[in-house]
């Protein structure tokens, strides 16, 4: 009698059990779809902030891969909306790298399509360097030799700890050199056997282009001005003196560009300097 009690009671729990937890996995799968369901609303009235914070209470009750997926790939589409490409372009890249083979679940303008096929290239890529990675890694850990000790390296190398060649940093190549050597010289150029800073050169060229244009300006100014004086009607007069008024105005505007692009290129001559070509290749080959 009392074991078949004891049997019925262990029955009653386990029905409980059974009846209880589907019951809280659909609440919880309800409760992200609603939350998702309650941002795509917010997104199609163009409330995309609203609909972003939705969608970050819907993270709470995401229960697998495949939510993590419907998740990342609405916080993409509203991102790119809201011009975050940067954002939109890690979410989509999370999504596709769980299922490559997913779809945008919004209709989206062809620029979102068109990052959205892009990032799946790349999370192709990046998937298949894992696959060619990961049995390349193993064979290394499988061969790797014991490591020796500290003091069993440093008796082999014969140098101390402290300039073992594992950490010697290591001295910059003839390449990286040219390299340093023609970035430092891109903001100069030769005039005469010494070099003058670039900048100056620029701002001394636009200048010179704003005075010359200026300058035709404002003889077409004086131009127009004698053919007012030479009309026979008002109206033509009036039209006359109105374009010399503004071809007068551009001349001043474009002479007051040219003396603010000659200070200019004064100023940084004087707070670049010039450097002597011979002496700049001698202490280059020091």
């Amino acid at each position: 009698m009392l074991g078949a009690m004891i049997w019925g009671r262990c029955l009653s729990l386990a029905a409980c059990i059974w009846i209880v937890t589907p019951a809280h996995a659909a609440g919880a799968d309800s409760e992200f779809e609603r939350h998702v369901a309650e941002a795509v609303r917010l997104y199609d009235d163009l409330e995309y902030e609203l609909a972003l914070k939705q969608l970050e209470r819907a993270r709470s009750s995401v229960r697998g891969p495949r939510d993590r997926v419907i998740l990342a790939l609405h916080k993409g589409i509203i991102s790119a909306d809201l011009g975050r490409w940067q954002a939109a372009r890690d979410e989509f890249r999370v999504a596709l790298l769980l299922e490559p083979g997913a779809r945008l679940p919004l209709r989206v303008s062809p620029k979102v399509g068109r990052e959205f096929e892009a990032q799946r290239a790349h999370a192709k890529a990046e998937l298949a360097r894992r696959r060619t990675d990961s049995p390349t890694r193993e064979a290394a850990l499988t061969e790797q030799p014991e490591p020796e000790t500290a003091s069993t390296a440093d008796a082999s190398s014969g140098l101390p700890a402290a300039l073992t060649p594992a950490e010697q940093a290591p001295a910059p190549r003839p390449g990286e050199a040219q390299g340093m050597a023609a970035t430092t010289s891109a903001s100069w150029r030769r005039i005469g056997g010494r070099q003058v800073p670039l900048a100056s050169l620029v701002l001394l060229g636009a200048g010179i282009a704003a005075g010359g244009t200026g300058a035709v300006f404002g003889v077409s100014s004086r131009g127009q001005v004698a053919d007012a004086r030479e009309a026979r009607f008002h109206e033509q007069l009036v039209d006359h003196h109105g374009r010399a008024q503004r071809s007068a105005r551009t001349a001043n505007v474009l002479f007051g560009t040219a003396g603010i692009a000659a200070a200019g290129a004064l100023v940084t001559w004087l707070l670049l300097g010039e450097r002597d070509e011979a002496v700049t290749r001698h202490g280059g080959a020091r």
